[in-house]
């Protein structure tokens, strides 16, 4: 539905070929804006045309409704009458075409997402598994900012899922609408009228010394070893996952990782870890230290859940894998005193991509900083769980 000034003479609009009305323009028309001017054709009057909503009928053709005498301003608030009349059933003009349910509409949504990263795709995917449980059956024009706050206290209710997740899959709704939006469907996101949750701000999770000393403890096999490169390396999950022996150099004791950034990080193990990561080669001759093939989103979420569920079991709450890399930052940082330089060039921020003009220095400071943790953790640590077999 579209607003636009119509003239009403011929002989003001021009002429293309005949019966071509997308042809080439044979006689061109005379530009004005309806205001009377020295080319105007004699008898013509003062505004020679009029304001029209331009909207398509069912079957395809596009029909204009005239309002003669009005100002654009005018014809702008006619527009919105009509809008509204329509979507309260009110008048007869057809909608652009027939308004899908939710659930209709969430296949072309996800169709339209296939060239999205995996991991948006993915989680896409997952919202749009929940906004079809409590909203499928509904129009996608019959959603209002009361049915989604509906909708939003249910899903804390009934899944008892955080104030973030329900941000995020009200974030997918409105994305969604907009995309309605964009192809004719829909006239308005009712998303934009409704508030995001509060989320409380907590302070990143981060290991106690005695739970340090429990999971060296209870954890064994490859659960351990990877426990202890996030500990003693601060790599994410899927930068562990993604490790192969071709990535650990032992003769200068660093390990490689380029995951997420795309920017390779090398950061250097200390003897404990190069000891245990040895140990384990003994027993895993394979090309990779923990998965063979590609490491997709989906794995780094079917590991994290594992984790997240193995702490919670040896009574460590609130923790996640990717909090052992909090973990190395705050020992590092607020024990030891290593400057945050050092740190995040470990870490692999890109905000300290300046860090690559200190090669052989900076390496150094990381050598030191890894062995002061090493000794730091380990000091503290009953020598009894510290070996990788039992």
């Amino acid at each position: 539905m579209a607003i636009r000034w119509r003239k009403y003479h011929k002989k003001c609009k021009g002429k293309r070929n005949e019966g071509d009305r997308y042809g080439k323009v044979v006689e061109k028309g005379i530009e004005c804006e309806g205001k009377r001017g020295k080319n105007c054709p004699e008898g013509v009057p003062s505004p020679c045309g009029a304001w029209s909503i331009d909207y398509r009928e069912i079957d395809g053709r596009w029909v204009s409704k005239v309002f003669p005498g009005i100002s654009k301003t005018e014809a702008k608030e006619r527009l919105e009458d009509i809008r509204s009349n329509i979507r309260r059933g009110l008048i007869g003009l057809p909608q652009t075409r027939k308004i899908p349910t939710l659930k209709e509409y969430t296949e072309k949504y996800l169709e339209l997402s296939g060239n999205d990263k995996e991991n948006t795709r993915l989680a896409k995917q997952r919202a749009v598994k929940v906004l079809v449980k409590y909203l499928g059956d509904y129009k996608l024009d019959k959603i209002t900012p009361f049915i989604i706050e509906k909708f939003r206290i249910e899903r804390q209710d009934k899944d008892s899922v955080k104030p973030s997740a329900i941000n995020m899959d009200t974030a997918f709704l409105s994305n969604m609408f907009n995309v309605a939006i964009k192809q004719g469907i829909l006239d308005k996101n009712p998303c934009q009228n409704v508030k995001r949750l509060k989320v409380a701000q907590m302070k990143d999770r981060i290991l106690s010394q005695e739970e340090i000393s429990l999971l060296l403890d209870k954890l064994q096999g490859k659960d351990r070893l990877m426990v202890l490169i996030g500990l003693f390396t601060g790599l994410r999950l899927g930068g562990i996952l993604s490790l192969s022996w071709t990535d650990i150099d032992f003769n200068k004791g660093l390990i490689h990782s380029n995951h997420k950034t795309g920017k390779m990080v090398s950061i250097p193990i200390s003897d404990y870890l190069s000891g245990e990561l040895r140990k384990w080669k003994e027993i895993n001759s394979g090309s990779r230290l923990f998965v063979e093939g590609k490491v997709t989103q989906k794995v780094v979420a079917r590991y994290s859940t594992h984790f997240s569920n193995l702490f919670k079991s040896l009574g460590i709450q609130d923790f996640t894998f990717h909090n052992l890399r909090h973990t190395f930052a705050s020992i590092l940082q607020g024990d030891l005193g290593i400057g945050a330089v050092v740190v995040q060039g470990m870490t692999g921020h890109s905000s300290l991509g300046m860090l690559q003009k200190y090669s052989h220095s900076g390496l150094d400071s990381k050598k030191t900083a890894i062995d002061a943790l090493t000794e730091h953790i380990l000091n503290a640590t009953p020598e009894a769980v510290l070996s990788i077999a039992k």
